[in-house]
């Protein structure tokens, strides 16, 4: 079930949702069509059961304890730059959960819990930061979750689709978190 699960990665990230057959998922898995039907009605099953081990199997993000609730925030949104950038298999689910999967309910579902993940996140290092007084206790909350929320798909954007080098990226990513960071304390 796993060599399905690792070929269906591969071959949705490839094709999209529309694209992919089982038949392209036999074969990257170097399995038969009925072997793959065997353990799957389809390739909505298939690609459900990819994102969803994938999801589970994603490493959490672990506060450094030492540091301040705004420093761990940083480090969170370089975490999901990262978690969406460099090549594995989280980065492949979540581009084919993002850009192909043709907003099949089933999928989306998905991606919207992805999505609660990162904001619970998100919201529980600025509720920390507003207990430990980095941030002042009459912050709209609501707007700086969704300023955060905004500085990971932005700095995804420009380190992605920039023209910046490999060593530019990285540092380009850490300058931009930090830059915006700094803003919500004023």
């Amino acid at each position: 079930m796993h060599k399905i699960l690792d070929a269906a990665e591969h071959v949705f990230y490839r094709k999209g949702f529309t694209l992919a057959t089982m038949a392209d998922i036999a074969e990257m898995s170097q399995l038969s069509r009925g072997a793959v039907y065997g353990h799957y009605k389809g390739k909505l099953e298939v690609a459900t059961a990819m994102a969803e081990r994938v999801i589970q199997q994603a490493s959490p993000f672990q506060a450094e304890p030492a540091l301040g609730a705004l420093a761990n925030l940083k480090r969170y949104c370089l975490h999901e730059i990262r978690s969406y950038i460099e090549p594995s298999s989280i980065q492949r689910v979540l581009f084919f959960l993002y850009v192909g999967i043709d907003d099949s309910p089933e999928l989306l579902q998905l991606r919207f819990a992805w999505e609660k993940k990162r904001i619970s996140q998100i919201d529980s290092l600025l509720k920390q930061a507003i207990a430990d007084g980095e941030l002042s206790a009459g912050v709209d909350f609501d707007l700086i979750s969704l300023y955060c929320q905004s500085t990971i798909e932005g700095v995804f954007s420009i380190v992605y689709f920039g023209s910046l080098s490999e060593s530019q990226r990285w540092q380009r990513a850490e300058q931009l978190c930090e830059y915006a960071l700094q803003r919500l304390s004023f």
